[in-house]
Formats: structure tokens, sequence, C-alpha cells
């Protein structure tokens, strides 16, 4: 049973998500020949001042 975790910022909206999570759930399905029942989505959402880019915090770069 595959889990795949998506990292991003918190700025998608609720209907991007669903359509994300559809998609990424069909793809991994057809590739591992499995039921979509059996994948798993994880979407984790992080604050700019959370995420580190080339030594600096995204919020940083404002």
């Amino acid at each position: 049973m595959p889990v795949i975790r998506i990292s991003g910022n918190p700025n998608i909206s609720l209907e991007t998500k669903r359509e994300m999570v559809k998609k990424v759930s069909e793809i991994v399905a057809e590739s591992y020949n499995l039921p979509i029942e059996a994948i798993t989505v994880l979407v984790e959402a992080f604050e700019r001042e959370d995420i580190g880019v080339a030594g600096e915090l995204l919020s940083d770069r404002e």
C-alpha cells in the first residue's frame, strides 16, 4: 500500500487539493497495478517561514 507525501505551501485551495490527490492516486495505482483504494496521499502545508531554500527562509526572500 503506497503512501505518497506531498509537501508545499498552504496557499492551495481545497478543490485543487482534491484534484491533485485524485490524479496522483490514479497514476500511482496504475503504476503499481493496484486498486486506487490501496493508495494513501498525505498533503502537508508549510508556511514560508518553515521552508528553507539555498540556505535562507522563503519568508526572508520577500
